[in-house]
């Protein structure tokens, strides 16, 4: 078996999105995708050219064949993707543009699905040591305490193995329930990372005591973590590093939101790609901005994620505001 390039652990689940937009009690006619955070970043990094593999469990049912399948299609290795026949695959529901217009909200039915079983076992040493980089998100540890136990049996992994640590805060309350909770659980684990993907909210809830954003940054990298990357939403996003490099970078703006949802993995695949493929910090913000920027223009999370040629292409555009496709 090759060795991967990143490799990540998470829950991968269906995700049914509502063709019209307002409160889903009005909704009809639902929309299929295959999504999860950490999951969308492996895929986008595969379309970028990286060997990635991923880590989970699904059910023994038509909803995980789907996942697997489309896993696989998108060049993702599946061979540490266990099946359960005694647990269902986790879904979710997407109401968009209300009660926020622009905005969209999650409804989760991820409760004892078969990603929340997983535990130390699932961890593979030889898997995640023989790989370039882990990618983890707040999210994995926030489903059920032996996922936690998955997610630090992981990270200790790569520590012990010199892999390189990528964690994307991504903190859902939804799933902590309390920020006290979330604030617990991942600030000790913060000082493991070499690149840590962040954004406004989430720095409020992990140190709670500042209202600025550089404060808690420079915290951040007064423990060792060599990036640190703000996403900023409309306001676009802001890379610092521990010798005191500091990029700012304006968001893209898109004439039409279909769905927000994704938005962010595609920011970390393709500035994860951009990083580890050398380019300049200010390029790989930029790129970063352009996935993010692309994926909300569809429904789905994966679906309008880009290849290096899209990328350039929208960045020349952006740059020259001339047509290249017709």
């Amino acid at each position: 078996m090759s060795k991967m390039d990143f490799v990540s652990i998470g829950e991968v689940m269906i995700q049914l999105n509502s063709l019209t937009p307002g409160p889903l009690r009005y909704a009809r006619y639902f929309e299929v995708h295959v999504a999860g955070s950490e999951a969308n970043v492996m895929i986008g990094l595969s379309k970028l050219g990286y060997r990635t593999g991923f880590i989970t469990r699904v059910g023994n049912d038509e909803f995980g064949e789907m996942i697997l399948r489309t896993l696989k299609g998108e060049g993702v290795d599946i061979t540490h993707v266990r099946v359960m026949k005694d647990a269902p695959t986790g879904i979710y529901f997407v109401q968009r543009h209300y009660p926020i217009p622009g905005k969209s909200t999650v409804f989760y039915y991820r409760h004892l699905s078969a990603a929340s079983y997983m535990d130390e076992s699932d961890v593979d040493e030889e898997y995640i040591g023989g790989s370039r980089a882990l990618f983890l998100t707040g999210i994995t540890p926030a489903l059920s305490e032996s996922c936690y136990r998955a997610f630090r049996k992981a990270l200790e992994v790569a520590r012990s193995s010199g892999v390189d640590v990528i964690l994307d805060t991504n903190i859902r309350l939804k799933l902590w329930r309390t920020p006290e909770r979330a604030r617990e659980a991942l600030l000790p684990v913060l000082r493991d990372t070499k690149i840590l993907i962040t954004n406004k909210e989430d720095l409020a809830i992990l140190f709670p005591e500042t209202s600025s954003t550089r404060e808690p940054v420079k915290k951040l990298l007064n423990q060792g973590i060599e990036i640190v990357v703000v996403k900023k939403g409309e306001e676009g996003s802001e890379l610092y590093t521990k010798e005191g490099g500091e990029v700012v970078e304006k968001a893209i703006s898109v004439p039409i939101i279909e769905d927000v949802i994704g938005a962010g993995d595609a920011f970390d695949a393709a500035l994860l790609a951009s990083l580890y493929r050398g380019l300049e910090h200010s390029q790989a913000l930029k790129y970063a901005n352009i996935a993010g920027a692309l994926v909300v223009t569809v429904r789905g999370d994966i679906e309008a994620q880009p290849t290096w040629e899209v990328l350039e292409t929208m960045s020349k555009y952006l740059r020259e505001k001339m047509e290249y496709i017709r």
